[in-house]
C-alpha cells in the first residue's frame, strides 16, 4: 500500500484533506489492513486521526438501517412489497409535484400507485432529498428552512417527484424506513440497531447520540470543507450533524461511529455469517431490486456521476441493491458484478465485493460531498486493495 500511503500523506502535507482512516479485510484473512492519516482536528488544539477516531457516517447509516428491516421481513412482520402508507400518514398524505404556477406555487396531483417498503429501501418510491432543485424550489414557497426539522416527517414531509416504481431518485427512504422500524418493534432505533446490529458484532462505539456517552464524544472527528479560494481543506465551525436539533434517529443519516466498527459490519456479510441475516437474505441485498423504469432513471443519473462520493465510470452496469448501488455487469476494470457500494455526505465511502471477497471503508470528515479531490483517493484505495489482493500480497 506504499503508493497509495504516498498519496494521502501528501494529500495531507498539501491540505487536500485534514485527515482520512481507511480499512480493508478480505474473506480468508490474508487482507488486514488499517492505517490512519492526518489529524481528526486542529482547533482548539491539533488532534491526531486515530483508528477508533468517531465520524459522523451520514447516509452510511442506510446500510445498517437496511440490514435491521430485513431483520423484521425474516421475522413476517413486513414484507418487502407491502404497502407502507398505512405505517407512515406523514409519507401517505404526499403528492406528486407536477410542476409550479407562473407565481412559483406548486401543482401537485394524487399519487396513483401504493409505496411499498421495496421502494423505500431502494430510492425508487418518488421522494427526494431537499437539494433537490424541485424540493428547494417547493420549500421555499412554503416557508420551510432547507436541512431543518426535528422529526423525520418535518424532514421528509415533501411531495414526490414520481410515480412510486416510475423512477429513481435519491432520498431518505431509509428515514422513512426507520420510522417503520420503530413502529414494528415498538423500540426506538438506537436500541434496536445495538440489539440486532451492534451488540451481536461487539461494536461500542456505534450511536445516534454522541453527545450523551462522554467516551465517544471525546473522540469525536471536526468537519472540515473545502476552501474555495484556496482549496484547501479547514476546520469548520459548523456542528457536525447534518440535521441540527433533530431529534428522530434518522436511519437515512443519523449514526456515528469508527470505520473500524463499520467494517465488521461488512465484513459479516462478506463472509455470510449469519451473525446480522440468514444466508437467503444477505444474498438478496446484493442482488438488483429495480422496476426497468427506475433502472432506466438511475443510469440517467450515472452518466453525470458528480453526486455521487468515489469514482463511477459511465460503464451502464448498474442497479440498486437492499443497501447500496449495484455493479450490474462485468465492464469495470477491477470491480465484480454484484460489487455493492456506498457512501457517506462527508466523503466517505464503503464496498463490499463478494466475488472478489473483499471490503473496505475510506473515512473522512471533509464537505461539500463527492469531492474531486477526495474521489480519486478512493479511487486509488480501491484499486490498491483490488491490486495485492489478486496478487496475494498480504496487506
Amino acid at each position: 500500500m506504499d503508493d497509495f500511503e504516498q498519496l494521502v500523506n501528501r494529500a495531507v502535507e498539501d491540505e487536500v484533506i485534514m485527515g482520512a482512516v481507511v480499512v480493508a479485510k478480505d474473506r480468508s484473512g490474508q487482507v488486514d489492513y488499517l492505517q490512519t492519516f492526518g489529524n481528526r482536528c486542529l482547533k482548539p488544539e491539533v488532534k491526531p486521526m486515530e483508528k477508533h477516531t468517531v465520524l459522523l457516517l451520514a447516509s452510511m447509516t442506510k446500510l445498517m438501517t437496511t440490514i435491521a428491516i430485513l431483520k423484521l421481513v425474516e421475522q413476517g412482520l413486513i414484507k418487502l412489497d407491502d404497502d407502507v402508507t398505512g405505517l407512515l400518514p406523514a409519507l401517505a398524505k404526499q403528492e406528486i409535484l407536477a410542476g409550479f404556477k407562473d407565481d412559483d406555487s406548486p401543482i401537485t396531483k394524487k399519487r396513483a400507485r401504493p409505496i411499498t417498503l421495496r421502494q423505500l429501501l431502494t430510492h425508487s418510491f418518488g421522494g427526494a432529498y431537499d437539494f433537490h432543485p424541485e424540493i428547494t424550489k417547493w420549500k421555499q414557497n412554503q416557508g420551510i428552512p432547507l436541512g431543518r426539522g426535528k422529526t423525520v416527517a418535518d424532514l421528509f414531509g415533501t411531495p414526490l417527484l414520481h410515480e412510486p416504481g416510475e423512477g429513481w431518485t435519491y432520498s431518505g427512504g431509509l428515514d422513512w424506513a426507520g420510522q417503520i422500524i420503530e413502529k414494528l418493534s415498538g423500540s426506538n432505533l438506537e436500541d434496536y440497531m445495538k440489539k440486532h446490529i451492534w451488540d451481536p458484532l461487539g461494536l461500542k462505539d456505534m450511536t445516534f447520540w454522541p453527545d450523551v456517552n462522554p467516551e465517544v464524544a471525546q473522540r469525536l472527528a471536526s468537519m472540515s470543507i473545502r476552501d474555495k479560494a484556496t482549496g484547501k481543506a479547514v476546520q469548520s465551525r459548523k456542528p457536525i450533524r447534518l440535521a441540527p436539533g433533530v431529534q428522530d434517529a434518522c436511519g437515512g443519516q443519523g449514526a456515528f461511529g469508527p470505520v473500524t466498527d463499520y467494517i465488521e459490519i461488512l465484513h459479516s456479510l462478506l463472509k455470510d455469517d449469519e451473525r446480522l441475516l440468514k444466508r437467503e437474505t444477505t444474498a438478496m441485498m446484493f442482488q438488483p431490486q429495480l422496476s426497468p423504469a427506475s433502472r432506466t432513471a438511475l443510469l440517467a443519473h450515472m452518466k453525470h456521476p458528480d453526486w455521487i462520493v468515489g469514482h463511477f465510470p459511465d460503464t451502464g452496469e448498474y442497479d440498486w441493491g437492499l443497501g447500496g448501488i449495484l455493479i450490474d455487469g462485468d465492464k469495470h476494470p477491477y470491480r465484480k458484478r454484484g460489487t455493492m457500494i456506498w457512501s457517506g455526505n462527508a466523503n466517505l465511502f464503503w464496498f463490499i465485493d463478494r466475488a472478489s471477497g473483499l471490503c473496505g471503508v475510506f473515512g473522512c470528515q471533509l464537505l461539500p460531498p463527492a469531492d474531486v479531490e477526495i474521489e480519486q483517493l478512493i479511487k486509488a484505495f480501491e484499486e490498491e486493495v483490488h491490486r495485492r489482493a489478486s496478487s496475494k500480497a498480504r496487506l
